[in-house]
């Protein structure tokens, strides 16, 4: 590969999306979006600069739940009882969209860390002001806090994209990882709450993904989480291989002899996949249980220098783009990229 030919990759990656799977989501609007992030890298390709594509947000650090698997696992009460001291008032909040909608960011992703509808007085007047002024909206959430309300307030205002965390197809596996007793069923009422207004709203949005981090307890599990993300429609199934911040995650890592298990689960489950036409990162073009990438766990940096090491062509050697297209606005005002 030559730095001339970044061009031509970069158009391919706009069109990853339009994959040979039979959708059940049109991916028009997912397309549009792709197509400008890869415009505003090939403006800092050639000297350009421009305003951030996407803007990653953390309206708060409470959680509900203390999910075996979250870096937060080991600060869970802390983090709760600290972001009440130093969180930004909804008026700033809603600033600062204003900011990013004139600074022409595309994106603005609230981050699952944490619950974001937990504090509501915030949350729901910033999603509506995303949508008033017409940015792509991205959010994360474990599904248990939610009423019919909230939900049916997330289609009118066509929100874009929504990602239930379910971490299984058994709710007693799914609630000993998240720690929560009934936390399973209540996830499950919201995705099918939110289906239902769909349905009467005939409407596509908000485009419907399922998180899974993939462990040793939930591994086997992944082709009848494939099944249950078929029944709850689906349109995305992204998995997220286990890091490990601390003991509790080490004793979840997938074991060295279980790599060629992973292999055939995976294979199966991509074959569920395609047969009920719901598009992953697990065997499509992203692939993120590769076993490289399991085994890393912790040592993610380390895989990044072995991917780029053997490159010398500046820019294009960027083991990531992120800090070209993103910034983190965190919930006490700071930012990072």
């Amino acid at each position: 590969m030559v730095e001339k030919d970044f061009k031509k990759i970069c158009v391919e990656i706009a069109f990853i999306p339009l994959r040979k799977v039979k959708f059940m989501f049109s991916y028009d609007r997912e397309k549009v979006i792709n197509e400008e992030r890869i415009k505003r890298l090939i403006n800092w390709y050639e000297g350009r600069k421009t305003g951030p594509f996407q803007i990653d947000v953390e309206l708060h650090k409470r959680c509900n739940l203390r999910c075996l698997f979250c870096a937060r696992y080991e600060e869970h009460e802390k983090l709760n009882r600290e972001s009440k001291k130093y969180e930004l008032t909804k008026r700033k909040w809603i600033e600062i969209v204003e900011e990013a909608k004139e600074i022409d960011a595309v994106v603005w992703n609230i981050e699952g860390i944490n619950e974001p509808p937990l504090v509501s007085h915030i949350f729901f007047p910033v999603i509506n002001k995303v949508k008033e002024l017409g940015m792509y909206g991205i959010l994360t959430t474990n599904g248990t806090t939610w009423n019919e309300k909230q939900l049916k307030n997330l289609v009118e205002i066509s929100w874009d994209r929504i990602h239930f965390s379910i971490h299984s197809s058994k709710p007693g596996l799914h609630d000993t990882l998240t720690q929560k007793r009934g936390s399973f069923k209540r996830v499950v009422k919201s995705v099918r709450i939110l289906n239902k207004w769909k349905r009467k709203f005939k409407s596509e949005r908000p485009m419907l993904n399922i998180n899974v981090c993939v462990n040793r307890l939930n591994f086997r599990d992944l082709p009848n989480i494939v099944k249950l993300a078929h029944k709850l429609k689906a349109d995305y199934l992204f998995t997220e291989p286990l890091m490990v911040y601390s003991p509790i995650q080490e004793s979840l890592r997938i074991k060295e002899e279980e790599m060629k298990e992973l292999e055939k689960i995976v294979e199966k489950a991509s074959k569920l996949a395609k047969k009920y036409g719901i598009d992953n990162n697990f065997a499509t073009v992203d692939r993120n249980l590769e076993e490289e990438i399991v085994e890393s766990a912790s040592k993610m940096k380390p895989l990044l220098i072995k991917e780029v090491k053997n490159l010398n062509m500046k820019f294009i050697s960027a083991p990531c783009f992120k800090p070209w297209a993103q910034i983190a606005i965190r919930f006490d005002g700071s930012v990072t990229f």
